[in-house]
């Protein structure tokens, strides 16, 4: 009987057992599944924050490719803009240099048809004063030559009435001795 007992006890202890190592077994594998299901939430919550950090990255390298672009379209305006102004400067200075080449030009022909001008009037008054000059040493000329005529007339007058003075006093001489 008391092995039987004995029996029964050791049969019951072993039910026990290995309802207790199923119950174990059980228990771990829960334990394992929820530890799995905690290790794949934590892959996917690492693998969502790597999402949301490369998306973070992404956004961040287009802003600062977008404000490099900026940037370079920033400086590439400045530098048109003074480009324009230089040449700008450039063809107003060039225009300027024109203008003031053109006005000495002027300048210059204007005084030299002054001092054409002037060296005809010079010309001019010379030619009349020749002329003037001319003129008063022909009259004088005349002038003389007039007097000269005049002179001759009247020593030829004198010289015939002389002549006939003397013809007349002989003609007396000749009578009164007749």
């Amino acid at each position: 009987q008391r092995s039987a007992a004995e029996a029964k006890r050791r049969e019951e202890e072993e039910k026990q057992g290995l309802a207790a190592e199923e119950e174990a077994r059980k228990k771990e594998k829960e334990e394992e599944g929820e530890r799995s299901d905690t290790e794949a939430e934590e892959a996917k919550r690492r693998e969502e924050e790597d999402k949301q950090r490369l998306a973070a990255d992404e956004e961040a390298r287009k802003r600062q490719e977008e404000e490099q672009q900026r940037s370079s379209a920033e400086a590439d305006e400045s530098k048109r803009c003074e480009e324009e102004e230089n040449q700008s400067l450039a063809a107003e200075e060039a225009a300027r240099k024109v203008e003031e080449s053109l006005h000495r030009l002027a300048s210059e022909e204007e005084a030299a048809h002054r001092r054409q001008d002037e060296e005809r009037e010079r010309q001019r008054l010379a030619e009349e004063e020749a002329e003037a000059s001319k003129k008063e040493e022909e009259e004088e000329q005349q002038r003389v030559a007039v007097e000269k005529e005049a002179d001759l007339k009247q020593h030829e007058e004198e010289e015939r009435r002389k002549l006939a003075a003397e013809e007349e006093a002989n003609q007396k001489q000749q009578e009164e001795e007749a």
